[in-house]
């Protein structure tokens, strides 16, 4: 029996609407409704997960998630775990502000949405000194079937994967290296994109050291990153621009350098008279030692002979360790053959207390004289700022006395002075630190301001009040 021609006509159409509907749904899948659920809302992160596992390095630990589903805010992070304290912590403190910002920020969205975070990494270990880490962060938000995507930006890091210390360019490029790149990088914009180029774009490719922060080391070279609406429109997102290692060959250091001083950028010196004292020095100790910076020490011989651990751990730390004579007397009050004996007995006391070399000098109450620094054989050291601590015995006023000057303009090539025998200094040191790394500051000791911010090697000669100005 034959089918009647209208029967096949009704089925035809019913398979085409079938067709048509299989179809709607599928497009869905890959829209709106790419998740409806907790399940097809896991597929869907790890269909995105999946573009960066490319990039990842078989060292690091163990690989974190946090993915957390609901309606209308949903996250899906994931993260190194690197073994390393000082970095696990630091990465662990993004992820934490990331998401409180995003329940933050759409803390009032429309429950009919569906608007997910997204965090996603790539690594690198090119040198076995370093890893690289680059955090991609993203939002997409999702109306009917359209999907936009904003609050894209990236976080580069860079570790020593002997200390878990951050590093920055200088640790890794020879001086001169942000005109090196400007010049490179300013040349690559303007011959691929120079008609996307923003009107300012190139504030972002000066020599400035607020430039060339985002950067990680690669199998191939360093890629730099430019956040969205710098050098290029905000919609073209997060540019990204790799220098292959055969541009790098005079700029790149052959081994990643941990205590690179860039001269370039500002330094202070911080300097302790009158220790060591174990309680007060020891806790200025912690404070340099948790943020791995350093100081110049001025010692009393006496008080090194005392406490000659103190003096040891200084060393131990990379700290310069410098003669304030044996009991502290003025000089000017002396015999030649007076100031000779507290000098010499001192810097005998501090050697034979820590293992290291004296290497400067500075007289009590800053009283010298020519016999005083031509018997100290070294540099004699001043300062340029004094914060009064043996006065004031308040941890807020020694911090406001150097807060003051940076205000007024700068503390750049600065040498301050405090004293290692008091709490309220310590506790002073627990605030001046970390606020002198905020504001771009590094701490050197006095030695590496002299040679690296004044472009001198340190010579046994006076360096008075006035030599610590920029």
């Amino acid at each position: 029996m034959k089918t009647p021609r209208k029967s096949k006509k009704i089925l035809a159409v019913i398979f085409v609407l079938l067709f048509i509907f299989v179809a709607a749904c599928s497009v869905s899948h890959f829209t709106n409704d790419a998740y409806r659920s907790e399940s097809q809302f896991k597929e869907y992160v790890y269909e995105y997960f999946s573009e960066f596992d490319s990039h990842r390095v078989k060292q690091i630990a163990v690989e974190e998630e946090l993915i957390e589903y609901d309606r209308p805010l949903s996250i899906a992070f994931r993260y190194p775990n690197t073994g390393m304290e000082g970095p696990d912590e630091h990465i662990n403190n993004i992820v934490n502000t990331a998401k409180e910002d995003f329940y933050s920020i759409y803390a009032d969205a429309d429950r009919k949405t569906k608007i997910v975070r997204f965090m996603a990494y790539d690594a690198y270990q090119p040198k076995k000194e370093a890893i690289s880490i680059v955090i991609h962060q993203e939002d997409e938000l999702h109306d009917g079937d359209e999907v936009d995507v904003q609050n894209k930006k990236i976080y580069t890091y860079n570790y020593s994967t002997e200390t878990g210390e951050a590093l920055e360019g200088i640790n890794f490029f020879k001086g001169g290296f942000r005109a090196y790149f400007s010049q490179y990088l300013t040349k690559y914009f303007q011959e691929n994109h120079g008609d996307e180029l923003l009107d300012g774009y190139q504030n972002y490719l000066t020599a400035s050291v607020n430039n060339f922060k985002d950067f990680v080391v690669t199998d191939g070279g360093v890629k730099f990153y430019f956040q969205p609406g710098t050098v290029m429109a905000p919609e073209k997102g997060i540019v990204s621009v790799e220098v292959g290692y055969q541009d790098l060959n005079d700029i790149m250091r052959e081994k990643v350098d941990l205590d690179a001083i860039d001269p370039e950028k500002p330094m202070v010196a911080l300097t302790y008279d009158d220790g060591p004292y174990p309680v007060s020095s020891n806790r200025i100790l912690d404070c340099l030692e948790k943020y791995g910076q350093v100081a110049t020490f001025f010692e009393l011989g006496r008080n090194a002979a005392a406490y000659p651990d103190v003096v040891k751990r200084k060393a131990q730390l990379g700290m310069e360790i410098g003669n304030h004579t044996y009991s502290h007397k003025d000089l000017h009050k002396l015999t030649p053959e007076e100031v000779a004996a507290e000098i010499n007995t001192s810097k005998a006391a501090i050697e034979s207390a820590g293992g290291k070399t004296v290497t400067v000098f500075r007289p009590p109450y800053g009283n010298t004289s020519a016999v005083v620094e031509t018997t100290a054989a070294m540099p004699v050291i001043l300062w340029s700022v004094d914060t009064l601590d043996w006065k004031s015995r308040d941890a807020n006023s020694v911090f406001n006395e150097v807060k003051k000057i940076h205000d007024k303009g700068s503390l750049n090539g600065r040498v301050i002075l405090m004293h290692s025998i008091y709490d309220s200094t310590a506790q002073a040191t627990e605030m001046i630190v970390p606020w002198l790394l905020q504001n771009g500051y590094q701490l050197v000791t006095v030695s590496e301001l002299i040679q690296y911010s004044y472009g001198e090697a340190p010579q046994p000669k006076l360096y008075g009040y006035g030599y610590f100005y920029k």
